[in-house]
């Protein structure tokens, strides 16, 4: 890659929506191997920005006449380029230098496109990797360090995960949706959250041996910390009161945890807050606890700035000060902390009466001690004033002291320093932060707050873009401890179409199943699902209250598809019938899952006569009609759910049976565009090969590029298939998903059910769950 490197995120959201080389028999009549770029979700209109200094040397103003429609091209330097496609509106012109951000043009669909987004293509003067013609490279490794993937801080643990379970690029890896087991030994394993950055060590199929952060899974490094030694009397000290929660205590020392603690003049968090205390200090306990604080006494270099101090120095204006010493002290022992204000050397510094190493001492100030600066320098010297109690061994009497001469006219006075008062302290994605020292400005997607430096951790709340955060310690894994002003915190946001700026997953497919076809879900189908681990669960509107809660309760991570279940028995059944027979039902379902991430699939295969084809609509046109109505119905009574386009059979048309899939989806197309996202139902055997399901799904993705996809039926069809090869065959199914980054999961047909029909495919007794759920 050299120097040349990715700055900006191209569009307002991070989210991939196709990846690169993907689709090979979708881009073969371009006389391409695959897809030729990245494909990035940008909603019309939206804003495109340019990845990286450059100058534009190409651009595109028609929609038509190119497969890229209205494009951009970019030269960077060492011969990169990047192109823009599928544009709506360009901003620049031919010619014009542009930097990392500049807004190159808005989004759209013009070209060869299905779905408003970005196509991003990289090409390099003089490559050729692989086979890939026109001197095109894979763009990803230059957009994966803004998506996160940098190496995590340590401390680490090393062991074996899934090679299947994980998102390999170069020497990292990223954990898929829905977690990975990790194996440090044939006894011991933990789970790694979905989206975790690791390190990759070696790989032995089907493992691959990595380095994870101890932070990442949710355990503490073990090394208790030592306290340093008490602070000698030559330190300048403060005390005051700090919240109990955030000290680790040691006899008759403390050692402040990785958000620091406000020191307060009272044990009351509406007291005064002098400073924050830095993460991993020592303090020493002065006194006994009083509710939920500790009397402690800090050492004043221990502190971030500004401090509040209760008994501050004496005023420049004060000469000769009451309550203090005037003096003058060698420059180079001073460390400015505001225009007034310095701290002495780690060292200390005499005082002296004059601005002369012959001028007399009159005592020895204390290290790290806050004095106010009396005036400009003069010659090495520069005069303060200071509090008596920072200075030992003063003489008495005091010798006259060489005034200072005054400020330059026009410098204004320091303002009084005030910490904030009121912080909460969590974890935030250090990929998401600009760090400067103890402060940091949160990137431009904003910030979680999270409770512990995890993935899965619960959020704190979010933290908006641009904001500048209180940076408290060492980064732990991905994320570093901050604080963030209770003023400017915002609640979490848990809307699942905002994306997370801080769980970006590149594989985001989750695997789970399909509960019983029957309505109860018994005991033993419990446990398969507590074996499988499901990121994703299928319940039927008809299953009962304490099945639907069981599984939701047992699975809090698990996203859930309810499929709006009525047999039509070739009846004619209007969208308000439809509505009257199933809206109690699956009102009723959505109580007990109450808080999760939850789709309705609307209705089943309707291109199947069972389901209603040539009794209640005769084609997808008419129940493109048909389903918008229902829909709206469904809206009306259950405003904020969404609602999918339901699973067709796959296949042509079989008379007397069913429609084509291909001719029924496109004449519904409307219906499509209405939902909220699209049911597949895929299924493969000996004779109809996992390929061609891929293919199948792929096709759908071609038609309705930028809509969600969840794989609501899927399975192995065959007889006497022993459960590792059915284990491994979904594993690899599930694999394969991911490279497929708007498959939002697959739940597989079918955990349990009487119909002999599915005995091939139930998973209860066969121990499937017990094997997927070791990924």
């Amino acid at each position: 890659m050299g120097d040349f490197r990715f700055e900006v995120w191209p569009t307002e959201y991070p989210v991939i929506i196709q990846h690169f080389g993907v689709n090979p028999r979708n881009y073969a009549q371009f006389g391409l191997p695959g897809h030729d770029g990245i494909d990035i979700q940008a909603p019309t209109g939206s804003k495109i920005f340019c990845v990286a200094p450059g100058e534009v040397f190409r651009i595109h103003e028609k929609p038509t006449g190119h497969n890229y429609g209205i494009h951009v091209r970019v030269a960077h330097q060492d011969g990169y380029q990047t192109v823009y496609a599928h544009l709506q509106k360009i901003f620049v012109r031919l010619g014009q230098i542009v930097e990392a951000g500049t807004i190159l043009g808005l989004a759209n669909e013009t070209g060869n496109s299905f779905g408003p987004h970005l196509h991003l293509s990289l090409k390099k003067k003089g490559a050729r990797v692989d086979n890939w013609p026109y001197e095109i490279i894979d763009p990803t490794p230059y957009l994966l360090p803004l998506l996160g993937w940098k190496k995590p801080a340590g401390p680490y643990v090393e062991g074996w995960l899934l090679t299947e379970s994980i998102f390999i690029q170069d020497e990292l890896a990223q954990v898929n949706e829905g977690g990975a087991t990790l194996y440090v030994n044939p006894s011991k394993s933990k789970l790694v959250p979905s989206g975790t950055i690791i390190i990759v060590v070696s790989q032995k199929k089907p493992f691959t041996r990595v380095r994870i952060p101890l932070a990442a899974i949710g355990v503490d490094d073990k090394s208790a910390p030592k306290p340093a030694a008490e602070p000698p009397p030559i330190v300048s000290t403060v005390d005051g009161w700090g919240w109990k929660r955030f000290l680790t205590l040691a006899g008759k020392q403390a050692i402040v945890g990785p958000h620091g603690v406000n020191l307060r003049t009272r044990p009351d968090q509406t007291a005064t807050n002098i400073g924050m205390v830095k993460a991993n200090s020592t303090v020493s306990l002065i006194g006994m606890p009083k509710d939920l604080y500790v009397p402690i006494r800090v050492r004043r270099n221990d502190f971030q700035e500004p401090v509040d101090l209760p008994e501050p120095p004496p005023d420049p204006g004060t000469i000769p000060p009451r309550d203090g010493y005037m003096g003058w002290v060698l420059t180079q022992f001073l460390s400015t902390i505001s225009k007034r204000r310095a701290l002495t050397s780690r060292l200390g510094v005499n005082l002296r009466s004059k601005p002369d190493r012959s001028g007399q001492n009159i005592g020895l100030v204390k290290a790290f001690a806050t004095v106010s600066l009396a005036g400009p320098p003069r010659g090495e010297y520069t005069p303060i004033l200071i509090r008596k109690q920072d200075v030992l061994n003063a003489v008495v009497p005091m010798p006259d002291v060489d005034k200072p001469d005054p400020w330059p006219d026009g410098t204004p006075p320091d303002p009084a320093p005030k910490p904030d008062h009121d912080t909460t302290p969590g974890w935030s994605f250090t990929n998401g932060l600009y760090i400067t020292g103890n402060q940091a400005k949160v990137a431009r997607f904003g910030s979680n707050l999270r409770e512990a430096p995890r993935r899965d951790a619960d959020k704190v709340g979010f933290i908006p873009a641009g904001t500048t955060i209180i940076v408290t310690g060492p980064a732990k894994g991905e994320y570093t401890p901050v604080r963030v002003r209770d003023d400017l915190l915002q609640p979490p946001k848990d809307d699942d179409s905002v994306p997370d700026p801080d769980t970006q997953t590149m594989g985001r497919a989750r695997l789970g199943l399909h509960a019983s076809a029957d309505p109860e879900i018994n005991e033993a189908e419990q446990k398969e699902f507590i074996d499988l681990r499901p990121g994703m669960i299928k319940v039927l509107s008809f299953h009962g209250s304490e099945d639907v809660q069981l599984l939701a309760t047992t699975h809090p991570e698990a996203h859930f598809v309810v499929r709006a279940f009525l047999s039509f028995g070739g009846r004619n059944i209007s969208p308000g019938k439809f509505l009257e027979d199933t809206l109690t039902d699956v009102r009723r379902t959505l109580e007990q899952l109450r808080g999760r991430q939850v789709v309705v699939e609307l209705h089943n295969e309707p291109n199947v006569v069972e389901e209603g084809l040539g009794s209640s609509w005769s084609d997808g046109a008419t129940f493109s009609l048909w389903w918008r109505e229902l829909l709206k119905r469904y809206r009306q009574a259950l405003p904020g759910v969404r609602f999918i386009f339901p699973g067709l059979s796959m296949g042509t048309t079989v008379t007397g049976v069913k429609l084509d899939h291909i001719q029924f989806l496109e004449a519904s197309r409307a219906a499509v565009e209405a939902a909220d996202g699209i049911a597949v139902h895929v299924y493969w055997s000996d004779v109809v090969t996992m390929e061609q399901a891929l293919d199948q799904i792929d096709d759908y993705i071609s038609r309705f590029r930028s809509r969600s996809i969840w794989i609501t039926e899927a399975s192995r069809k065959g007889r006497g298939l022993p459960p590792q090869r059915l284990a491994q065959e979904y594993l690899r199914f599930w694999r394969e998903l991911q490279t497929r980054p708007v498959v939002q999961g697959v739940t597989y047909f079918v955990a349990s059910a009487s119909n002999p029909d599915f005995a091939n495919e139930v998973w209860v007794g066969k121990g499937i769950g017990r094997l997927l759920g070791k990924r």
